[in-house]
């Protein structure tokens, strides 16, 4: 999973696609709303990563279930696709291919595991009180 911040600056995250191309359309689907938004972000590989970053218009809490999908001429340069394919090598099939999917979540708090800082749904909502002594006798 991928934390990104609701902020309208460019973020950058880095993973590995099963397919190392640099053209794609990314594809946002908020779960809460079941609305899907279409970035093209900048790709750029990075050793055996590729980095996407661009800004992306998230709300805070939200989960988003993300998709990077191949160009429609993609066929043209995978053998596997086009050898089972009855056309010839080009035409231009309109055929989709999920690169990568993954899930992200969107907050503004601060996570860093090295720390022990992690996401609390409920920050800032209850405060606790460690004013009583809370020792207890076992008979």
């Amino acid at each position: 999973m991928i934390v990104l911040k609701p902020t309208t600056d460019p973020q950058t995250f880095k993973y590995i696609p099963r397919d190392y191309t640099t053209v794609a359309a990314i594809l946002l689907r908020d779960d809460t709303t079941n609305e899907t938004i279409v970035y093209n972000p900048t790709i750029t590989k990075v050793g055996d990563y590729l980095e996407i970053t661009g800004v992306f218009n998230l709300v805070e809490g939200h989960f988003y279930d993300i998709r990077e999908d191949t160009p429609d001429a993609y066929w043209n340069s995978c053998p596997i696709l086009w050898e089972l394919n009855d056309n010839t090598w080009d035409y231009e099939f309109p055929i989709k291919e999920s690169v990568y999917v993954d899930l992200i979540f969107c907050t503004a708090q601060v996570i860093n595991q090295n720390e022990d800082e992690e996401y609390n749904i409920n920050k800032g909502v209850y405060i606790t009180e460690n004013t009583r002594n809370n020792d207890y006798v076992v008979l």
